[in-house]
Protein backbone atom coordinates (compact mmCIF):
# COMPACT_ATOMS: atom_id res chain seq x y z
CA UNK A 1 0.00 0.00 0.00
CA UNK A 2 1.27 3.47 -0.85
CA UNK A 3 1.89 5.79 2.06
CA UNK A 4 -0.09 8.57 0.34
CA UNK A 5 -3.24 6.42 0.64
CA UNK A 6 -2.76 5.66 4.33
CA UNK A 7 -5.07 7.28 6.90
CA UNK A 8 -4.25 6.52 10.50
CA UNK A 9 -5.65 8.11 13.68
CA UNK A 10 -6.82 11.20 11.80
CA UNK A 11 -3.53 11.76 9.99
CA UNK A 12 -2.46 11.07 6.42
CA UNK A 13 0.62 11.71 4.30
CA UNK A 14 0.62 14.26 1.50
CA UNK A 15 3.79 15.05 -0.44
CA UNK A 16 5.99 13.75 2.35
CA UNK A 17 4.26 15.70 5.12
CA UNK A 18 1.91 14.68 7.88
CA UNK A 19 -1.53 16.19 7.41
CA UNK A 20 -4.92 15.84 9.06
CA UNK A 21 -7.52 13.87 7.13
CA UNK A 22 -10.70 15.28 5.65
CA UNK A 23 -12.73 13.11 8.01
CA UNK A 24 -10.93 14.58 11.04
CA UNK A 25 -11.55 18.11 9.74
CA UNK A 26 -15.25 17.36 9.16
CA UNK A 27 -15.61 15.86 12.64
CA UNK A 28 -13.97 18.95 14.12
CA UNK A 29 -16.34 21.25 12.23
CA UNK A 30 -19.34 19.13 13.26
CA UNK A 31 -18.40 19.45 16.92
CA UNK A 32 -17.84 23.20 16.57
CA UNK A 33 -21.20 23.56 14.82
CA UNK A 34 -22.83 21.90 17.78
CA UNK A 35 -21.16 24.25 20.29
CA UNK A 36 -21.82 27.33 18.16
CA UNK A 37 -25.38 26.39 17.20
CA UNK A 38 -27.60 29.41 16.81
CA UNK A 39 -30.29 28.15 19.10
CA UNK A 40 -28.20 26.71 21.93
CA UNK A 41 -29.37 28.33 25.13
CA UNK A 42 -25.92 28.82 26.65
CA UNK A 43 -24.27 32.05 27.69
CA UNK A 44 -21.37 33.24 25.57
CA UNK A 45 -18.93 32.81 28.48
CA UNK A 46 -19.85 29.15 28.91
CA UNK A 47 -19.79 28.61 25.14
CA UNK A 48 -16.32 30.15 24.81
CA UNK A 49 -15.01 28.16 27.78
CA UNK A 50 -16.22 24.88 26.25
CA UNK A 51 -14.85 25.86 22.84
CA UNK A 52 -11.51 26.82 24.34
CA UNK A 53 -11.26 23.47 26.08
CA UNK A 54 -12.24 21.49 22.98
CA UNK A 55 -10.07 23.47 20.58
CA UNK A 56 -7.06 23.30 22.90
CA UNK A 57 -7.35 19.52 23.19
CA UNK A 58 -7.84 19.18 19.46
CA UNK A 59 -4.80 21.32 18.73
CA UNK A 60 -2.71 19.37 21.24
CA UNK A 61 -3.39 16.29 19.14
CA UNK A 62 -3.57 17.62 15.56
CA UNK A 63 -1.06 20.43 16.00
CA UNK A 64 1.61 18.03 14.81
CA UNK A 65 0.27 18.37 11.28
CA UNK A 66 2.98 19.68 8.99
CA UNK A 67 0.70 21.65 6.63
CA UNK A 68 -0.19 25.19 7.66
CA UNK A 69 -2.79 25.95 5.00
CA UNK A 70 -5.47 23.86 6.76
CA UNK A 71 -5.57 26.13 9.80
CA UNK A 72 -6.36 29.70 8.65
CA UNK A 73 -9.55 28.56 6.91
CA UNK A 74 -10.78 26.71 9.99
CA UNK A 75 -9.80 29.66 12.14
CA UNK A 76 -11.74 32.19 10.03
CA UNK A 77 -14.75 29.87 9.92
CA UNK A 78 -14.77 29.47 13.71
CA UNK A 79 -14.51 33.22 14.33
CA UNK A 80 -17.42 33.83 11.95
CA UNK A 81 -19.49 31.20 13.80
CA UNK A 82 -18.83 33.02 17.09
CA UNK A 83 -19.86 36.34 15.55
CA UNK A 84 -23.01 34.69 14.25
CA UNK A 85 -23.81 33.40 17.77
CA UNK A 86 -23.48 36.91 19.17
CA UNK A 87 -25.68 38.32 16.41
CA UNK A 88 -28.42 35.78 17.09
CA UNK A 89 -28.22 36.35 20.85
CA UNK A 90 -28.90 40.06 20.32
CA UNK A 91 -32.21 39.11 18.59
CA UNK A 92 -33.79 42.49 17.79
CA UNK A 93 -32.60 45.70 16.07
CA UNK A 94 -32.46 47.84 19.21
CA UNK A 95 -30.12 45.55 21.21
CA UNK A 96 -28.07 44.93 18.06
CA UNK A 97 -27.56 48.65 17.53
CA UNK A 98 -26.76 49.18 21.22
CA UNK A 99 -24.20 46.35 21.24
CA UNK A 100 -22.62 47.48 17.99
CA UNK A 101 -22.25 50.98 19.41
CA UNK A 102 -20.63 49.48 22.52
CA UNK A 103 -18.13 47.75 20.24
CA UNK A 104 -17.21 51.11 18.69
CA UNK A 105 -19.14 50.98 15.42
CA UNK A 106 -20.19 54.44 14.14
CA UNK A 107 -23.90 55.22 14.61
CA UNK A 108 -24.84 55.16 10.91
CA UNK A 109 -23.18 51.80 10.32
CA UNK A 110 -24.62 50.38 13.55
CA UNK A 111 -28.15 51.39 12.60
CA UNK A 112 -27.73 50.09 9.06
CA UNK A 113 -26.41 46.74 10.19
CA UNK A 114 -28.72 46.46 13.20
CA UNK A 115 -31.82 46.89 11.04
CA UNK A 116 -30.50 44.71 8.23
CA UNK A 117 -32.65 41.90 6.88
CA UNK A 118 -29.63 39.80 5.99
CA UNK A 119 -29.33 36.41 7.63
CA UNK A 120 -27.09 35.78 10.64
CA UNK A 121 -24.30 34.18 8.59
CA UNK A 122 -24.02 37.19 6.26
CA UNK A 123 -24.24 39.66 9.13
CA UNK A 124 -21.49 37.74 10.91
CA UNK A 125 -19.22 38.51 7.98
CA UNK A 126 -19.93 42.22 8.37
CA UNK A 127 -19.25 42.04 12.10
CA UNK A 128 -15.57 41.31 11.42
CA UNK A 129 -14.71 44.98 11.93
CA UNK A 130 -16.45 45.25 15.29
CA UNK A 131 -15.48 41.82 16.62
CA UNK A 132 -11.93 41.60 15.36
CA UNK A 133 -9.59 38.67 15.85
CA UNK A 134 -7.89 40.42 18.78
CA UNK A 135 -11.26 41.20 20.41
CA UNK A 136 -12.33 37.56 20.17
CA UNK A 137 -8.99 36.44 21.63
CA UNK A 138 -9.56 38.77 24.58
CA UNK A 139 -12.92 37.06 25.05
CA UNK A 140 -11.12 33.72 25.27
CA UNK A 141 -11.20 32.24 21.78
CA UNK A 142 -8.06 30.37 20.71
CA UNK A 143 -6.59 31.22 17.32
CA UNK A 144 -5.96 27.91 15.54
CA UNK A 145 -3.39 29.31 13.12
CA UNK A 146 -1.35 30.94 15.90
CA UNK A 147 -1.61 27.83 18.06
CA UNK A 148 -0.33 25.75 15.14
CA UNK A 149 2.91 27.74 15.20
CA UNK A 150 3.28 26.94 18.91
CA UNK A 151 3.75 23.29 17.90
CA UNK A 152 6.48 24.11 15.34
CA UNK A 153 9.40 22.92 17.52
CA UNK A 154 7.84 19.45 17.77
CA UNK A 155 7.42 18.87 14.05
Amino acid sequence: MRSSKLDYLGFCFAHGRIRLTDVARLNFKRELRWWTGRHRLVSMNVRLAKLRSYVQGWMNYYGLSGVYRDWPGLDNWLRRRIRMCNWVMWKRPRPRIRNLRALGVPIRQAVGLGRSSLGPWKCARLLGLAMSKSWLEKQGLICLADDWWRWAPFR
